[in-house]
């Protein structure tokens, strides 16, 4: 997985559309990291998005959490979230990021996540394509 500072362009999907996305929660074992923690709400509304998440491109292979000691958690997908003007995506590993390291988000994504429309909503995919995401789909009729 490639490591991002939070909220910098993500080349991950395509240098053509780095502009329009952001990191988030994208840790290796030498990140330095913001920590604190997450509403509860927070944390139960970004469950909720990860139960199926939309991932109009994927990145291949798994990733293990490098944060634990000893053999962590792996993880494969990611988290497309419209904000204002931007996509943000997080891995899926963020959450555990979150839960066993205390790993803080920053308070813009927090913000978009409860503001975040159901995943296979018609109001998701407007959010998504309005903020980004038209070049990341191959059809958006």
């Amino acid at each position: 997985m490639a490591i991002y500072e939070d909220l910098e362009p993500i080349a991950e999907f395509g240098e053509e559309h780095s502009r329009q996305l952001r990191a988030v929660g994208w840790l290796e074992a030498a990140s330095v990291f913001p920590t604190g923690r997450v509403e509860n709400r927070f944390i139960e509304r970004l469950k909720e998005l990860l139960e199926a998440p939309f991932q109009p491109a994927v990145s291949p292979g798994v990733h293990e959490c490098e944060l634990c000691q000893f053999g962590g958690p792996l993880g494969t997908r990611n988290l497309f979230v419209p904000g204002d003007g931007v996509l943000y995506v997080m891995p899926e590993l963020a959450l555990h990021y979150m839960g066993a390291h205390h790993y803080l988000p920053p308070e813009e994504f927090r913000d978009a996540v409860l503001a975040c429309p159901d995943m296979g909503t018609m109001d998701y995919r407007r959010k998504f394509l309005a903020n980004g995401g038209r070049g990341l789909v191959q059809d958006d009729r």
